[in-house]
């Protein structure tokens, strides 16, 4: 009797080890989603409609590109940052030819402002995004005319869709871009650029390691 509930014991804690090993080998190979980061979408306040915010947030760290559809706005305000977050949630950046960046991140709230190069000061606020697509912010390398290009989209909970190519390192961009991506899956499109309609493919921005 006692060999039979020692043996029954056993059993059940090999069972119980084999699915815990298989639970961590399934999330280190990808059979659970990494968390990554968290993503938020803001409206411009005083701005073309389709301009947006786009910022990730992980670890301490973010990423935010500001751009909309309208090439006037896209000249003195489309730029991108980078950088630490604050201990209060602060992210801010200045882009090379001046244009600066202040917002705060807190709970699922995001808003701040932005001082253009035309020395406007535009407000923004908005909210947390679900995980994964296909609200979020897009980016995107190629080359164009022989040159590389940065691209960066925003697309909101609503659908909206803003997006600029800019040559890298230059503070120029590629247009006219057409109004809308062609989406491949949640975390993937292709955004139409230029007079002869090429197209660049723009990957969802869920982590930054």
């Amino acid at each position: 009797m006692f060999a039979r509930k020692f043996k029954n014991l056993f059993v059940n804690n090999k069972l119980i080890c084999f699915l815990i090993a298989l639970m961590l080998t399934l999330s280190a190979c990808g059979g659970q989603p990494a968390a990554g980061g968290t993503s938020y979408i803001a409206r411009v306040d005083g701005a073309p409609d389709s301009a947006r915010v786009g910022i990730v947030v992980e670890d301490g760290k973010f990423a935010v590109y500001v751009c909309s559809l309208d090439d006037a706005f896209n000249l003195t305000s489309a730029r991108w940052y980078s950088g630490d977050i604050g201990s209060d949630g602060s992210v801010q950046g200045v882009s090379p030819d001046g244009v600066q960046f202040q917002g705060v991140v807190k709970d699922n709230q995001f808003s701040g402002t932005l001082v253009n190069t035309a020395g406007q000061t535009l407000t923004f606020n908005g909210v947390s995004v679900p995980n994964g697509g296909p609200a979020s912010l897009y980016r995107g390398l190629g080359q164009y005319g022989g040159q590389d290009i940065i691209a960066g989209a925003v697309i909101d909970s609503d659908g909206s869709f803003a997006s600029t190519v800019q040559y890298k390192d230059q503070i120029a961009f590629v247009t006219p871009i057409a109004s809308a991506p062609t989406r491949l899956d949640n975390t993937t499109m292709n955004v139409t650029i230029g007079d002869i309609s090429e197209q660049i493919k723009v990957l969802l921005v869920n982590t930054l390691e």
